[in-house]
C-alpha cells in the first residue's frame, strides 16, 4: 500500500476532510503504527475552531491513538512490528531540567501529536519509539487509546494532590475527564468523591458510574454544598472545566490544608476574590497540572490489565475513520451525550 486516508485540517473554522496521502516512513528513532483506534478530544474541536493554533496548516489531527507497529525505523530494536502499542503524544526533548528531573510533561519545548506535528486519525501516523507503550492482549484498542490523554490526565491531577485513602475530594465539571478521575479516586485511591456539575445528563451519569454524592452547581454557591456535604470543605477539589468561576468555587470548598488542581484550560485571566489572608492561614495551595507521564500510561494499562480498575462504558460513541465528521458532530452536540467519541479502523 503507497497511499492511505487522514483527516486533514486546513483551514480553521470549516471542518477537516478526509484526504489521500502518501503512507508516512518512519525516521530514525521513529515507527509506524497502523492506527486502530483514536479518540476525538476537546482540544481537537478547540484546533478546529482556530482557539488553539497548531504548529502549521494543513495538519492531520489525532491524539489519543492505539494501534499496530507497521513498520520500523533505524535504529529502532525493543520493539517489533506486530506489536500492539498505545502511544503518549507529547514529544519531549529528553535534555532539558524537566526532562531530566522526571517531568517530561513540562518539557520546555513540548510538541503534541496532532499539533505541532501530524496526528494519529489516519490509516497510519508516525510516533517516536520512545512514546510507544505495550498494550496488553487484554485491553481494546478504544480503551487503550483514549488511557493516553483521557485517563492518565486525571491520573496525574490525583498524584499532584498527594490524596490519601479516607480523604475527600470535589470533581468540578463530570465530562470525560472529570469521570474518570472520579472513577479512579474511587476505585485505585480509596477516596470518597463528590461530583459537582450544571448538567443532569452528567449527574445522572456519574451517578450510574458510582458517583454516589452529586451537586448540581445550578442551584447557585456549589462551594456550599461541597463543604456541607463534607463536614466543612474537601481535602482535595479538581477544576476539569476551564472556567475562572468554577476555580473560584473549587478554591471556596477546601478544607484547612486543602488543594484545588486546576486540570481545565480557559482563555481568562484568574480573579479569585478569596483574601489572600484567608488562603494562608488556611493552609491551602492552587496547583496547576499538565498532561502527563509516560509511566502513567504505563500504570493505568497495568490496572487495566489486572482488573483493578474498570472504565467500562466511558467510551460512549465509536465511529469508523470514514466516519470522522459524524464523530465531530457527536461530540458537539450536547444531546447526544457524549462521554469519549474514538474513531476506529480495523
Amino acid at each position: 500500500m503507497t497511499r492511505s486516508r487522514a483527516v486533514v485540517l486546513k483551514q480553521h473554522g470549516i471542518d477537516p476532510h478526509i484526504v489521500d496521502r502518501p503512507v508516512p516512513v518512519p525516521g530514525a528513532g521513529q515507527v509506524r503504527i497502523a492506527m486502530r483506534a483514536c479518540g476525538i478530544c476537546g482540544s481537537d474541536i478547540h484546533i478546529i475552531d482556530g482557539s488553539t493554533v497548531p504548529a502549521r496548516r494543513p495538519i492531520v489531527l489525532g491524539h489519543e491513538a492505539a494501534g499496530v507497529i507497521d513498520a520500523c525505523g533505524a535504529g529502532v530494536d525493543h520493539v517489533a512490528v506486530g506489536d500492539r502499542v498505545t502511544v503518549n503524544p507529547m514529544i519531549s526533548c529528553g535534555t532539558c531540567r524537566p526532562c531530566t528531573t522526571g517531568r517530561a510533561n513540562l518539557c520546555s519545548t513540548i510538541a503534541v501529536m496532532g499539533l505541532a506535528t501530524d496526528g494519529a486519525h489516519a490509516d497510519f501516523f508516525i510516533a517516536p519509539v520512545a512514546n510507544v507503550v505495550s498494550l496488553p492482549d487484554s485491553v481494546g484498542f478504544p480503551l487503550g487509546a483514549i488511557v493516553a490523554d483521557a485517563v492518565a490526565t486525571p491520573l496525574h491531577a490525583i498524584e499532584r494532590a498527594a490524596l490519601m485513602p479516607g480523604d475527600t475530594a470535589a470533581v468540578f465539571g463530570l465530562g470525560g475527564l472529570g469521570l474518570h478521575a472520579a472513577m479512579l479516586m474511587n476505585q485505585v485511591h480509596g477516596v470518597r468523591v463528590i461530583g459537582v456539575d450544571a448538567n443532569d445528563a452528567a449527574l445522572a451519569r456519574a451517578t450510574s458510574f458510582g458517583i454516589g454524592e452529586v451537586v448540581d452547581a445550578r442551584a447557585g454557591r456549589a462551594a456550599n454544598a461541597v463543604r456541607r456535604l463534607s463536614d466543612g470543605g474537601v481535602d482535595a477539589a479538581f477544576e476539569f472545566v476551564g472556567a475562572v468561576g468554577v476555580v473560584e468555587q473549587a478554591v471556596r470548598s477546601l478544607a484547612f490544608g486543602g488543594r484545588c488542581v486546576v486540570v481545565g484550560v480557559g482563555p481568562d485571566r484568574l480573579g479569585l476574590t478569596v483574601r489572600q489572608e484567608t488562603l494562608v492561614a488556611r493552609g491551602q495551595s492552587i496547583i496547576g497540572s499538565h498532561g502527563y507521564l509516560t509511566s502513567d500510561i504505563e500504570r493505568i494499562l497495568r490496572w487495566l490489565d489486572v482488573g483493578s480498575v474498570r472504565l467500562d462504558g466511558t467510551i460512549s460513541h465509536t465511529f469508523d475513520l470514514a466516519d470522522y465528521r459524524d464523530g465531530l458532530h457527536a461530540l458537539r452536540d450536547p444531546s447526544a451525550g457524549a462521554i469519549r467519541v474514538v474513531i476506529t479502523n480495523q
